[in-house]
């Protein structure tokens, strides 16, 4: 876990955005701040020691990534993942233990506009790349 984040920085936050202050949107930006990458709705709804439901955090996280709080990602893992980071970024994820590294690595320039070209896509919004493979830890398991 990083530094512990204050209420009053959260209660700055959401106010900075037009968000009211809630128990809800405080626990679960605080957690979510706190954290070093990509968590689980059930790992915040841990952290906050059970102070609300999954269809709460759920709808919670929704507001906090509407309001460019909050980042929702894919994995390829089935499940919603979520980040304070708004910034474009890309993960690395251990096939063995599921840890999740933020890279600063992205595709060249351009290629944003080929992809478009050969899709004959109108618009190209944004685009994910994940790496998946074993971690340094879980690879000197296996040797």
């Amino acid at each position: 876990m990083k530094q512990s984040i204050t209420t009053d920085r959260v209660n700055g936050e959401l106010r900075a955005v037009g968000l009211r202050a809630t128990t809800q949107r405080v626990a679960l930006l605080q957690a979510l701040l706190s954290s070093e990458g990509p968590v689980s709705v059930e790992a915040l709804t841990k952290v906050s020691k059970g102070a609300f439901d999954l269809a709460t955090a759920y709808r919670t996280l929704d507001a906090l990534v509407i309001a460019g709080l909050a980042k929702r990602i894919e994995l390829s893992q089935g499940r919603a993942l979520f980040e304070a980071s708004t910034e474009h970024h890309h993960h690395a994820v251990c096939t063995t233990c599921g840890k999740i590294k933020d890279i600063d690595a992205c595709l060249p320039h351009g290629i944003d506009a080929r992809v478009q070209k050969a899709s004959g896509f109108a618009v190209i919004n944004e685009h994910s790349l994940e790496f998946f493979g074993t971690c340094t830890p879980c690879a000197k398991k296996k040797i």
